[in-house]
């Protein structure tokens, strides 16, 4: 598949991961009809994801534009070669590595908890989060919730076979269902890594591969195996918690089970 990567590792669990509904008060508000933060980013770059399986990597820069662009009014520039340098730290992928074939055995791609991990210890060129969560993708409610409140989700897709770009400028919408035909099922092999920067009545909107594609909620429910909430300083610049959420409980938990 030229020109477009995938990159996502299966789902790695951890019963340290907490989920977003053990922090959800009584003062949590009703979701807007819609959001749009992505907007405010001007251009989201391919970030190294068309020649290798960084996606998790592209993604996690992503969403740190897209925090400031909101929060700052300002565009973060943040480059490929520091997005590949996390990707390598993390999972010893080699650059140098280059089969005759033009494989690399060390392009294995992430697991998204390992990649989270890593935001909030370290982070890409020192953009960290203090904190994330995990968001149940079956609970239409809780996605709209946690995408209104913490600007963006990290989201885990196993992607069908029908979907997959059909070459440069090719990305079919993220709108199918399974159907029974081979096509349309969730593909285990085809797991990625993107962010959500907006959702309306009829669907959410994916950043990858330095573009934008519409994700119906139908595909979402398919499709989604892991989604992540994250508690970014970039996002809630005057210590502002997000409203309903018990964040004092959050940090507490975590100091309690720090990694």
């Amino acid at each position: 598949m030229p020109h477009y990567k995938l990159g996502k590792q299966p789902k790695k669990t951890d019963p340290r991961t907490f989920a977003l509904s053990r922090y959800l008060t009584s003062a949590v508000p009703t979701p807007p009809l819609q959001v749009d933060y992505g907007k405010a980013v001007t251009s989201w770059g391919m970030l190294g994801n068309d020649t290798v399986g960084d996606c998790a990597w592209a993604g996690q820069a992503h969403a740190d534009m897209l925090w400031v662009a909101n929060a700052q009014q300002q565009q973060l520039a943040v480059t490929t070669a520091q997005v590949l340098h996390a990707y390598e730290v993390v999972t010893g992928y080699n650059p140098n590595d280059v089969q005759p074939d033009g494989s690399n055995p060390t392009d294995r791609g992430t697991a998204l908890l390992d990649a989270l991990n890593y935001w909030r210890k370290t982070g890409i060129d020192h953009q960290k989060i203090t904190a994330f969560v995990e968001v149940d993708p079956k609970n239409t409610d809780h996605v709209k919730l946690a995408l209104s409140l913490f600007g963006t989700l990290y989201v885990g897709v196993q992607l069908p076979d029908s979907v997959l770009p059909k070459g440069p400028d090719n990305l079919p919408a993220w709108t199918v269902a399974p159907d029974g035909s081979a096509a349309n099922q969730p593909n285990p092999s085809n797991g990625h890594c993107v962010i959500y920067d907006e959702y309306d009545e009829t669907g959410l909107t994916a950043v990858t591969w330095g573009t934008t594609v519409p994700v119906s909620w139908e595909f979402h429910a398919a499709y989604c195996d892991e989604l992540y909430a994250m508690l970014s300083p970039n996002w809630f610049r005057n210590g502002t918690d997000p409203q309903g959420v018990d964040i004092a409980t959050l940090t507490t938990d975590l100091q309690q089970v720090s990694h």
